[in-house]
């Protein structure tokens, strides 16, 4: 169990590390770079998103840096919460463990990018759309790896139903009732 525990947290480590060892190439040597990568539609273009998160540069909103550092930083603390009451409640299947490690890597790069880069140095842009990095690639295989198992392993996720998921993980929180641990796996 152990070895799994560290295989995880190594995993993360790394996929962190690629993607602000990305960002310090880029960024000393190829930040005025601009190369098609299938024009006209994928380009490597370096700029400087100062917006600190998707939401704030769709709906300028304009809150502050330090907001969004707050935010993300109570997001990884949930997610962390979350992911340990799941393991508590079952044994998670290596996707759960894939989905949690691209989802918190994604988080802690956020958080990097917002702590020391004051917003995120976006390279790949996507013409029409928005620019992005490896830390949104990150989030989006989470996303796509949680509608694979909602649309095809949905019989790991019926014996966790919403209601059951937010009542008691909230009852965790607050200590009101610790998670039995079940033999199942998620």
């Amino acid at each position: 169990m152990k070895a799994n525990n560290i295989r995880l947290w190594l995993g993360i480590t790394a996929l962190i590390a690629l993607e602000q060892g990305i960002k310090l190439v880029i960024n000393r040597f190829f930040l005025t770079l601009s190369v098609p990568i299938i024009a006209p539609i994928l380009y490597f273009e370096p700029m400087f998103n100062r917006q600190y998160s998707w939401f704030n540069s769709m709906l300028r909103i304009g809150g502050s840096k330090w907001i969004h550092i707050v935010i993300v930083g109570l997001l990884i603390l949930l997610l962390t919460l979350f992911y340990r009451y799941i393991k508590g409640r079952t044994k998670p299947r290596r996707i759960v463990n894939v989905m949690f490690a691209f989802l918190f890597a994604g988080a802690v790069c956020s958080f990097i990018d917002k702590v020391f880069w004051d917003g995120s140095l976006d390279y790949i842009r996507l013409t029409g759309f928005f620019t992005f990095d490896l830390k949104d690639l990150y989030i989006n295989i989470f996303n796509g790896l949680l509608i694979y198992v909602l649309l095809f392993r949905g019989e790991d996720m019926k014996r966790l139903t919403d209601s059951h998921i937010t009542g008691d993980f909230f009852r965790s929180l607050c200590g009101l009732r610790r998670p039995d641990r079940e033999e199942k796996s998620l």
